[in-house]
C-alpha cells in the first residue's frame, strides 16, 4: 500500500466539517417532510413545501462544490494508495453523480407539487423521495467518513 499524501488527514478534516454543515440541512429538510400535509381539497402546507425547497435546493447547490473538492482532494488521494481504495474512490464518485440526479429530480418534484391531480399521493411520494434521498446522502457521509478516518478501514 502506497503512503498517504501529507496533506490527506488535514483535507480529510475539512471534509467532514461540511459533512457536518450538510447534516444539518438534512435534518431541516427532514423535519419539513414531516411537517408537510395534504387534505383533499386544501392545498399543501406551502409554507412546508417552501422550506423544503429552500433546503433542497441549498443541498442542490452546495453538493456539487462539495463533491468536486472531495473528489480532487482525498478521493484521489487514497485512489493512489491501493487497488481496493481507487475501487472505494470510484464507487463514491458514482453514487455522487447519482445524488445529484435524484436530488434534481426531487426539486422538481417540490416545485410542481401543487400541479398535481392526486395532491396526498403527491405529497406521500414526495415525502418518500426526500427520506430516501437523505437516508443515501446519510449513509454515503457515514461511509467516507470512516475511510477518512482510516483508509485502512
Amino acid at each position: 500500500m502506497a503512503s498517504l499524501d501529507p496533506d490527506f488527514y488535514e483535507e480529510a478534516r475539512s471534509l467532514h466539517r461540511e459533512h457536518e454543515e450538510l447534516m444539518a440541512q438534512l435534518d431541516k429538510l427532514d423535519s419539513a417532510l414531516e411537517q408537510i400535509v395534504s387534505y383533499t381539497e386544501v392545498l399543501t402546507d406551502l409554507a412546508m413545501a417552501n422550506q423544503a425547497l429552500a433546503s433542497g435546493k441549498w443541498i442542490a447547490e452546495w453538493l456539487p462544490k462539495h463533491y468536486a473538492h472531495e473528489e480532487t482532494t482525498v478521493l484521489e488521494m487514497i485512489a493512489r494508495m491501493s487497488p481496493e481504495l481507487a475501487s472505494f474512490a470510484r464507487e463514491m464518485k458514482r453514487q455522487h453523480s447519482e445524488m445529484r440526479l435524484r436530488l434534481e429530480n426531487f426539486r422538481d418534484h417540490i416545485a410542481h407539487i401543487g400541479e398535481q391531480r392526486d395532491l396526498e399521493a403527491a405529497v406521500a411520494e414526495l415525502q418518500r423521495e426526500g427520506k430516501d434521498l437523505t437516508r443515501m446522502i446519510r449513509l454515503h457521509m457515514a461511509a467516507e467518513d470512516k475511510k477518512f478516518a482510516g483508509p485502512e478501514n
